[in-house]
């Protein structure tokens, strides 16, 4: 099935580079930025050196990425709203989740399907006494700018009936239904990879605000001291694998059978000879649109403990490993890393945190930023980047928070200040595009699309990227497809979705952040109250600057009206006009008659069932499905609550 697409375009900027590779450019914006947090850990803290960690989420969904941090129990959880002039400002208080706990790890999805991201913490529990079980928290967005703490309620409070040391953990839909599921992370210092125990855990979602322990029924093998999970498709069968980056040789990686159970092929695989598995990414660093894996690991001097790994995925869930001489092996005692294309050359770079207290060559160590190359060696560029990391790093998170097209980094650390550096990539190659997924029209898909997969292609060059909820170490990054397009001026966007179909967005400029959505199923864009007959589509084209238009005999002025104007309008809903299609079914493109237009798609109940332009804020506002109960120009200032 071809889905037919709606695109909200969110920014529009011009940036520059040379022909190989643009100039690899950082800056610390920490303090302009008003980012200023220090984590610390209560002496008592279960192996309290490992953490602390973060997320990042749009939890307003304004667009424009927020950031969770935790205290570790010294200082209270921060939320650090993004105020979209290059500041943030903590709202914790506010959203009630200033929470003073032993607090290692989070991650972010929408498990109820309500459209607004939820935020989930592994805990060891409040400072009242020692780390205790069934302490890790769920916070429920209520959409108003307050979190409400569900974790009992919905089931996922435990992870462990015998460790409290839970670590990282990340939503995905591994049995295709449309909601998040959730797989936690639990390390217990060389306990549980000896014999079988259960410290890691795989929480079914049910639909109805609760999850059920599945560990046993999925047939996961509970023998690994785990830190990093992801669920992706890295077989190309849509059933997301489960891959978790996990201590003492431990690191697994779950095939998911797509019957609700999952084979443990580590071995099969050739995956699982990293030594001490703490952080993870996914990416196709080799452009053959297969996932590969890239591990954290122990880097030391004159042993048998080698660094991190990269997997190179063969096809049919095998993979072979780069050898030392590639590059991006030694990283220190490694922990988070993230894959992005920081330099906008079309091949995706890699960037590690690490640093331990035991010996000189662990501590004051830099974090790195590993460049492709393009056949599958890096180089470390950081020197001179004014990527400058020196501490005891934990997690890596890459999000755009400034909304210039170029994926920027926050660190966190051990027990020391966290650390924002802005992406400042400059050159005349260094174009780019961003997309986000919007697929709360279709409850059969994942929310905010996960599981899909996203490909770019510009001068016969494929990209590709999964999107997913996996985390780094201990946190999630910005929920985004990020393409480095280097000179390219036009690129091809194919989306495929979890459930198997695909939209195509032929020749889109580049430098733009995109929001796309699959257009289908009842009472989606353009169908009166879900009737097919009844039909009326409208696509922006941004090439032409054009309203393209699908309609049939049905849909009159008594069911479906296309209103359109300039966005410097939308604020007083003063409109430059409005057009009804009538007559046999066909298609017609207009010319609203202005350089930068909204349109909405009016069903028969004056609600707004398909839209692109802005609020009266100026902030992107694609009304895909509507609000129902909600008239036009409440829909449009948001100031109606169904």
């Amino acid at each position: 099935m071809i889905r037919r697409w709606f695109i909200a375009v969110a920014i529009l900027v011009t940036v520059c580079g040379p022909s190989f590779a643009a100039s690899v450019a950082f800056s610390d914006q920490t303090v302009s930025a008003q980012l200023i947090y220090s984590p610390g850990s209560p002496l008592d803290m279960d192996s309290k050196e490992m953490y602390h960690g973060g997320s990042v989420g749009d939890f307003n969904r304004d667009g424009w990425p927020d950031l969770f941090l935790l205290g570790g129990g010294m200082v209270a959880d921060a939320l650090f709203i993004n105020d979209g002039d290059g500041t943030f400002t903590n709202e914790a208080i506010a959203w009630g989740v200033d929470f003073v706990h032993r607090g290692r790890g989070s991650t972010v999805g929408d498990y109820n399907n309500d459209g607004w991201p939820d935020l989930y913490v592994t805990s060891g529990g409040d400072l009242g006494g020692a780390d205790r079980l069934g302490q890790h928290r769920l916070y429920e967005n209520n959409g108003n700018g307050t979190f409400t703490e569900r974790g009992v309620a919905a089931g996922v409070n435990e992870s462990s009936s015998l460790y409290a040391t839970a670590t990282g953990a990340a939503f995905g839909d591994y049995d295709l239904d449309g909601d998040l599921d959730l797989f936690v992370c639990g390390w217990e210092a060389m306990s549980c990879h000896i014999n079988p125990c259960e410290q890691n855990r795989l929480f079914q979602n049910q639909g109805n605000g609760t999850f059920t322990d599945v560990t046993v029924a999925a047939e996961i093998a509970n023998n690994f001291d785990g830190f990093s999970p992801r669920f992706v498709d890295m077989n190309g069968d849509r059933y997301p694998e489960l891959i978790v980056a996990a201590d003492y040789r431990t690191s697994r990686y779950f095939v998911n059978d797509g019957d609700g159970t999952f084979t443990n092929a580590t071995g099969p695989s050739g995956t699982g000879e990293d030594d001490n598995g703490m952080g993870t990414t996914v990416a196709d660093f080799n452009r053959d649109g297969l996932p590969d894996w890239y591990v954290t690991s122990i880097w030391r001097d004159g042993s048998f403990q080698d660094g991190n790994y990269l997997y190179v995925n063969q096809g049919s869930d095998t993979y072979s490993i780069l050898p030392e001489t590639s590059g991006a092996r030694d990283g220190g005692w490694g922990w988070g890393t993230e894959a992005i294309d920081f330099d906008h050359d079309g091949w995706v770079d890699l960037i590690e945190t690490n640093g331990w207290w035991e010996t000189t060559e662990w501590t004051g160590e830099t974090s790195y930023l590993y460049r492709n190359n393009g056949d599958l060696t890096f180089t470390e560029v950081q020197n001179g980047s004014g990527f400058s990391h020196l501490g005891a790093g934990r997690s890596v998170l890459t999000l755009d928070y400034d909304r210039d097209g170029d994926m920027d980094v926050v660190v966190t650390s051990h027990a020391e200040p966290v650390q924002l550096f802005r992406n400042d990539i400059s050159g005349v190659d260094a174009n780019w595009i961003e997309l986000a997924l919007d697929t709360s029209a279709d409850a059969g898909l994942a929310p905010d699309g996960y599981g899909a997969k996203i490909t770019a292609t510009t001068g016969g060059v494929t990209q590709s990227f999964w999107l997913n909820g996996g985390a780094s170490y201990l946190g999630r990054s910005q929920a985004v497809a990020h393409f480095g397009l280097g000179a390219a001026t036009t690129v091809d966007i194919d989306i495929e979705w979890s459930d198997g179909t695909t939209t195509s967005m032929p020749g889109v400029a580049v430098n733009q952040i995109l929001t796309a959505t699959p257009a289908a199923g009842g009472g989606a864009p353009g169908e009166a109250s879900g009737v097919p007959g009844q039909r009326m589509r409208a696509v922006y084209n941004p090439g032409s600057g054009e309203i393209d238009v699908e309609f049939t005999s049905a849909c009159d002025a008594s069911n479906h009206t296309i209103v359109y104007g300039d966005l410097a309008s939308v604020s007083s809903y003063v409109y430059s006009g409005a057009s009804c299609f009538v007559g046999a079914s066909g298609t017609a493109t207009f010319d609203p008659g202005m350089a930068n237009a909204f349109f909405m798609v009016v069903g028969h109940n004056g609600t707004v069932e398909g839209s692109y332009g802005q609020d009266r804020l100026g902030a992107e506002r694609p009304d895909y499905a509507g609000t129902p109960g909600c008239d036009l120009s409440q829909d449009l200032a948001g100031t109606c609550v169904p």
